[in-house]
């Protein structure tokens, strides 16, 4: 049976603070407390039904109090009449509730007779139109019992007076029919032809008593209903069970529809044969609008529940989890029917990362229920069934009942790739870092030795314009991989693209694909611009027929890969070398990091200046 769990209820709040200013909008709570119609919330705990709710129209219907009936099955707290012959309003009333939990759809009984029993302890004659409406939870069962009534007493009250008079006299049938203004009071034939049209009935459906005697009741009845035959239906009720229960929409004169409920019971002359039939009907599409509106919440309440992305938990004030969304199965691997029992704390929270236990006393979240406080955005670790931690961010706010705190809803948002991406940021900025360290000390070093050997101030400008800007092409290289340094073409092709610009086609570049590592990649850009300065001013690029052919290898044939690269200027003056040695020759000469293995040798021959510089792989990979 759908929802045929039997659990401890918990006890739902119903009356909002009215203390606070009130909101735009209801809550589907305040809503159902500050609704003029009797509501109850009641577990699905058959044959129990627990009260968990109640509203101030239901207890002022019932003559009751809220502490009085809190927490008591709905059959204890309202007996059956003892001086009722043959009464059985609990057990037909526990049929519609069962019905209600196994089919998870609404069940209206018709009107009900169940007196209600006075605070004096006399029992009142009462009748009732009850409604209950199932709330289910996201796997389709039955997690409550809303139960609505209509106090529909003063109607059979008044039909029975209103059928004693027609019996008796017309007349007298006649004044009260006439008086009851908010009931349409229409009497047929056999046949469903109206004989009788009194005010009520001219007010709710609009038509005058001559427009209507003489026609049939099928007039106010809707297409549909007229199709299916509604109207004979319920006087063939009426005829075999003593009345016709009516809850439909029905038509005004202007073709507007309403929702009105009704009783259709049989009109019988003195000796008991039945001559036509009396119809009460009042409008109720107010009530009506109610219903629809709380089924519409309570389906609303339902897929939010369902389709959030955060778990979700509702717990008692012990801390048992009595409801968890699917969220919160496919973030902890635990079906929802295996985590409904289980302590919160204990089976998600238990121990800390390192191992170490974890008592509930020294839990924030436990404190926070106990104390009946909100706790917003607790950063913690819980345990998934697997046993993986997840780490997550907690929000509980408590629900209150009469002073005292009734249980609480928890939303746990998993940060695992918020942690992730937290870490990875620290990586890139420790990286960063080094990186802007590094660069700095080149470029104070740069700095210092340009202007130490400056003798004009422009030109060491120039100069230390020239070498930032090959720095820079540098580390533009290293930043458009996605590793930690460069490939050789990429390299040269930047450091050269200078000189390049200015004297299209000068430089040969070839070599097989080569991975330079990030400080290898700094050192060669610098390297080569200088190279590429020294030729515009001195050398091959200073005249416009001369070239420079960069080529490189990979050495295999020794114990450890080698790299030789090789700069050759052709075409230009005659080389004569210099006197002195500035600060860009011994950049040179000082190779890959001053590297114990490699060497740079610079030979000054008269076609042209030829550099040679042979380093480890490992160097040049930067392992």
């Amino acid at each position: 049976m759908r929802g045929g769990i039997n659990r401890q209820p918990e006890i739902i709040p119903l009356r909002p603070d009215m203390s606070r200013s009130l909101p735009t909008a209801l809550s589907p709570l305040e809503l159902f407390e500050a609704t003029p119609n009797p509501y109850l919330l009641l577990a699905p705990d058959s044959p129990i039904y627990t009260i968990m709710g109640v509203n101030e129209a239901y207890l002022r219907a019932t003559m009751t109090e809220r502490q009085s009936i809190m927490g008591r099955s709905i059959f204890e707290a309202f007996p059956d009449d003892p001086d009722t012959p043959n009464a059985f309003s609990t057990r037909d009333l526990r049929a519609s509730f069962d019905r209600a939990v196994q089919t998870g759809q609404p069940d209206r009984m018709s009107v009900h007779h169940y007196n209600i029993r006075r605070p004096d302890g006399v029992f009142e004659e009462r009748h009732w139109r009850p409604l209950q409406v199932p709330v289910l939870g996201p796997g389709g069962e039955v997690v409550s019992l809303i139960h609505y009534v209509e106090d529909v007493t003063q109607i059979v009250l008044d039909a029975r007076t209103a059928q004693t008079a027609l019996t008796a006299s017309e007349a007298r049938y006649r004044a009260i029919v006439d008086s009851s203004i908010d009931y349409a009071m229409i009497a047929t034939d056999l046949a469903g032809v109206v004989t009788t049209w009194n005010p009520g009935a001219e007010q709710v459906l609009g038509w005058t008593a001559e427009e209507m005697v003489g026609d049939t009741v099928d007039r106010f009845f809707t297409p549909e209903d007229r199709t299916n035959g509604i109207s004979a239906a319920e006087m063939h009720s009426a005829l075999t069970e003593g009345r016709g229960t009516d809850e439909r929409w029905h038509l005004r004169k202007g073709g507007e529809r309403f929702w009105a409920s009704g009783e259709m019971m049989p009109l019988r002359n003195e000796i008991g044969e039945a001559i036509g039939f009396l119809k009460i009907l009042r409008d109720r599409t107010p009530q009506r609008e109610t219903e629809l509106a709380l089924e519409q919440q309570s389906k609303l309440l339902q897929t939010v529940t369902n389709y959030v992305s955060e778990a979700v938990f509702r717990l008692d004030p012990g801390g048992t989890i009595l409801f968890a969304n699917p969220a919160a199965e496919k973030l902890f691997g635990w079906a929802a029917d295996e985590l409904r029992g289980q302590n919160f704390h204990d089976t998600l929270h238990h121990h800390h990362a390192d191992g170490s236990s974890f008592p509930a006393e020294d839990c924030a979240l436990v404190q926070a229920l106990r104390d009946g406080k909100s706790l917003l955005n607790e950063e913690t670790l819980f345990f998934a069934r697997s046993g993986l931690l997840v780490p997550v961010m907690c929000t509980s706010i408590p629900f209150h009942e009469a002073g005292s705190v009734s249980g609480a809803v928890i939303t746990v948002t998993d940060i695992t790739e918020r942690k992730r991406a937290q870490e990875q940021q620290q990586v890139v900025n420790r990286e960063l870092s080094h990186r802007m360290k590094n660069v700095l000390a080149i470029v104070q070093a740069i700095t210092t030795q340009t202007m130490r050997n400056a003798t004009d101030l422009a030109s060491a400008r120039d100069t230390l314009d020239a070498r930032l800007i090959a720095l820079s092409r540098a580390h533009d290289i290293l930043l458009d991989v996605e590793t930690d340094g460069a490939e050789m073409h990429a390299l040269a092709t930047a450091a050269l693209g200078l000189h390049d610009d200015q004297q299209p086609g000068r430089f040969i570049i070839d070599g097989p694909a080569v991975a330079v590592g990030e400080t290898a990649t700094v050192s060669l850009t610098l390297m080569l611009h200088e190279l590429a300065t020294n030729a515009a001013k001195y050398g091959a690029l200073s005249t416009p027929k001369g070239s420079v052919s960069l080529t490189w290898d990979v050495l295999r044939d020794s114990t450890v890969p080698g790299f030789r690269l090789r700069w050759v200027e052709r075409g230009g003056p005659r080389v004569v070398p210099p006197t002195r040695t500035g600060f860009g020759s011994r950049l040179i000469q000082r190779g890959l990091s001053g590297a114990s293995d490699g060497k740079v040798e610079l030979r000054y021959e008269p076609d042209g200046v030829i550099c040679t510089i042979t380093a480890s792989m490992a160097e040049i990979e930067g392992q």
